[in-house]
């Protein structure tokens, strides 16, 4: 059982990927999603093992990294944070795979997209699943690899060629922190067992290595979980089919991070220096995402800030060594998210492949089944009181609050929550309510989606519901909430709650709403930015800009000079090809000058060599009489 939750995945992906043509479009959505489907099963027994009869297992399979000192064994590890992670990822993919059959119907390559999602599975729970930083960075770097192919899926378009691309090399910054932790790890332990590191790092006479490890761990996991400074290559993955997204954004690729940071508690618990810059780094994420969500335009990268954001949050409250309520907050937001994804992706389906929600409105009437669905993932984002996001957003907050040392992290996360808010009204009222901005043809045609997207949608929409009061006491069972004043527990629920209001009346128009409130001016909230600060925001703070002209283009710039003119084309060319190469044509042309073609040339070397062959002779001659006579005298 535990060896099929990560073998069947591996294999939908090999079927489909070499024998798509086989199996064909359909049978390769059913095949896939089938698969997938039978993991979820397995991940809810093992979940059942793992965290309802709590039995951990842990299994060796094969000695596979063998080099002198080091020994690392392929091995599984399934405990309680294993069992919910794959819940979560089982339960998204198998949704998103049936998803996939309906959106990305009349694309001729299905079986290579859906095998791609299915390794992107393999590979997630390959990473969830292992017991040693070894065999989690093969996973680590497999989700990296498939999140390059899958939103550079349609590969004809340059925008996904770029985006594509620079998640990959914005993602290696990241995975070289982590290698550089997995090196101090091995130095300072002996070891990359998960079980060994974390039962001697009591054992450190050095506080400042446990440091050094933890931050580099860190830059690993803000590198994969798009934190501040490298979240850059997050809004651009919109570029790949909104399955994509949905499966990148809610259950993998971007909560790898946070798993890293939960898994490596033992290492931050021994670093209070480590723990503060993660409450920082999280805080500050948390706040500037939200503050970039509420100007974007894009339906799908509104969204994809909304992520970024409440990331933010996770890596915030693993700050104040609370990451069971971490973990609880990843397996509520990754139904909400993805509920909202494919809701989007619903929305750009109906209006043929339009993203700019300046041009939709209206949109209540015509697909009203999808507008539920997006105001149940909205609510649930912005913590509505007893949906899913409620539990875990304001438990994260009250935790937050309580470190009275570092309690600027929890107005930053109070007032991302408003912000968070404002943003989703905004979306669903620029999408659905107010008066419509697309083409009459196109409004004409606008309809639901057919089964195998409504489907998932609703389930999603359950989990949206209900799994945050369902899976409370088993994730976070063990979690007293501070004691904090009552007044401090109703903020977020409170600003939240005004965001929301303030973004419905700032962008109403309707006339019912002049009656009672006369004063109150469409865009009355909108005006308050002014051309530079929105022009700021739309930017995402200039990021781009500056991470381009300051870094990249210096980066650039050195490379080219030193390590490519001096050192590629200078130095290694005078060594190696290029050396070696003039210096036998400079022999050959002096040999070459030896054949003059005149007889009396020849002759004296025919002369100099025979001369030098009878001396020779004689000499060799002379030296074995010698030797005879030492040997028998």
């Amino acid at each position: 059982m535990y060896l099929l939750v990560l073998f069947i995945p591996l294999l939908s992906a090999i079927i489909s990927g070499f024998f798509g043509r086989k199996i064909g479009e359909k049978g390769a959505g059913i095949f896939t999603s089938s698969c997938i489907g039978i993991s979820w099963v397995i991940s809810m027994l093992i979940f059942y093992e793992t965290n309802i009869n709590p039995s951990p297992t842990y299994i060796k399979l094969w000695r596979w990294f063998d080099s002198e000192l080091l020994i690392t064994y392929f091995g599984l590890q399934f405990d309680a944070l294993t069992g919910i992670m794959l819940v979560v990822i089982t339960s998204v993919s198998a949704l998103v795979h049936i998803y996939s059959t309906g959106y990305m119907s009349g694309d001729p390559h299905i079986p290579r997209f859906m095998s791609y999602l299915s390794l992107f599975t393999f590979f997630m729970i390959v990473l969830v699943t292992s017991d040693n930083y070894v065999q989690l960075f093969i996973g680590w770097e497999g989700v990296g690899l498939c999140s390059y192919l899958l939103i550079n899926f349609w590969l004809t378009r340059i925008q996904a060629n770029k985006a594509a691309i620079k998640a990959m090399l914005v993602n290696r910054v990241g995975d070289i922190g982590l290698v550089l932790g997995m090196f101090a790890i091995f130095k300072e332990f002996g070891s990359l067992e998960f079980s060994t590191v974390f039962s001697a790092v009591n054992e450190v006479s050095h506080p400042n290595s446990i440091a050094l490890i933890c931050i580099l761990l860190l830059v690993g996991a803000v590198g994969k979980s798009a934190q501040l400074g490298l979240h850059t290559w997050l809004p651009d993955a919109m570029e790949g089919p909104t399955p994509v997204s949905a499966l990148i954004h809610a259950a993998t690729m971007v909560t790898a991070g946070v798993f890293l940071i939960i898994r490596s508690g033992p290492l931050f618990e021994s670093s209070p220096l480590a723990l503060t810059v993660t409450t920082v780094v999280g805080a500050l994420t948390a706040f500037f995402a939200a503050t970039v969500g509420l100007v974007q335009n894009d339906l799908k990268k509104v969204i994809a800030y909304s992520t970024c954001s409440q990331l933010g949050y996770m890596v915030m409250v693993c700050g104040v060594s609370n990451y069971s309520t971490s973990l609880f907050h990843l397996m509520n937001h990754a139904f909400f998210k993805a509920l909202l994804f494919l809701s989007a992706g619903s929305v750009i389906h109906a209006l043929a492949d339009e993203q700019d929600m300046r041009k939709m409105g209206g949109l209540i009437k015509t697909i009203p089944f999808t507008y539920v669905m997006i105001l149940i993932g909205s609510l649930s984002l912005m913590g509505f009181p007893y949906l899913t996001g409620f539990y875990s957003k304001d438990l994260i907050l009250e935790l937050v609050y309580d470190k009275y040392y570092i309690v600027f992290a929890y107005w930053l996360g109070a007032f991302s929550a408003l912000l968070t808010a404002f943003y989703s009204i905004r979306l669903i009222y620029l999408t659905f309510i107010s008066n419509t901005n697309s083409k009459k043809e196109v409004l004409m045609s606008v309809h639901e989606s057919s089964w195998n997207i409504t489907l998932p949608l609703l389930l999603l929409a359950l989990g949206s519901i209900f799994v945050g009061y369902m899976a409370k006491e088993v994730v976070v069972g063990t979690v007293l909430p501070p004691i904090i004043p009552s007044s401090i527990k109703l903020v977020p629920v409170v600003l939240s709650l005004l965001g929301a209001t303030l973004a419905f009346l700032s962008y109403n128009t309707l006339s019912g709403f002049k009656v009672f409130l006369p004063k109150i001016r469409p865009q009355t909230v909108v005006n308050l930015f002014n051309p530079a600060i929105y022009t700021f925001l739309n930017s995402a703070w200039q990021f781009n800009y500056v991470i381009n002209h300051f870094l990249v283009a210096k980066i650039w710039k050195f490379g080219h000079l030193i390590s490519y003119r001096v050192i590629d084309r200078g130095l290694l060319e005078i060594i190696g090809p290029r050396g070696i190469s003039d210096l036998i044509i400079g022999v050959s042309q002096k040999i070459s000058n030896l054949q003059s073609g005149l007889v009396f040339n020849y002759a004296l070397i025919m002369l100099v060599f025979t001369t030098l062959f009878i001396s020779g002779s004689g000499a060799s001659g002379f030296a074995s009489q010698q030797w005879a006579y030492i040997m028998f005298s």
